[in-house]
């Protein structure tokens, strides 16, 4: 039993890293955010929301593309809509759901934001440099497509 539990601990493990890079990652990002009252999670469904081609977008594309709840995601638009970064409007193809809409406030700090992400990104370009970084984006895809 102790070797079981000693193996589930193990810091050899793939899992245990991405957690910790996540975790750490998600740290800075947050420290980061704070000056827009942003969280990590809400900067995700903004630049979401700014890059995808969707139109309109409505809460279920938040869902699928993150694949987390309903609830969740209700949670973080009633706060971006609180704090004026998105509103949502009658959707005229389906009166039964609205579309969620970036505002100016999030538009003023989109390149501010893009910004703070780069830094987050190129601090992997600074360790792994540029070759090594394209072998590890090519090695996250396909084993992200391969967990579907």
């Amino acid at each position: 039993m102790e070797m079981m539990v000693r193996k589930m601990c193990d810091n050899n493990e793939i899992g245990f890293y991405f957690s910790l890079i996540k975790k750490k990652m998600d740290k800075h990002m947050n420290e980061g955010l704070k000056k827009y009252d942003l969280t990590k999670s809400q900067q995700d469904v903004l630049g979401y929301l700014h890059f995808t081609d969707k139109d309109p977008v409505i809460q279920r594309d938040i869902e699928e593309h993150f694949h987390i709840s309903n609830p969740t995601v209700t949670g973080i638009l009633n706060r971006l809509e609180q704090k004026g970064f998105i509103e949502r409007k009658l959707n005229q193809k389906d009166k039964r759901v609205r579309a969620i809409v970036l505002t100016q406030k999030e538009q003023d700090l989109h390149e501010d934001i893009v910004k703070q992400i780069r830094t987050m990104e190129s601090r992997f370009g600074n360790v792994l440099g540029d070759e090594k970084k394209v072998q590890l984006l090519e090695i996250l895809k396909e084993l992200a497509e391969n967990l579907e």
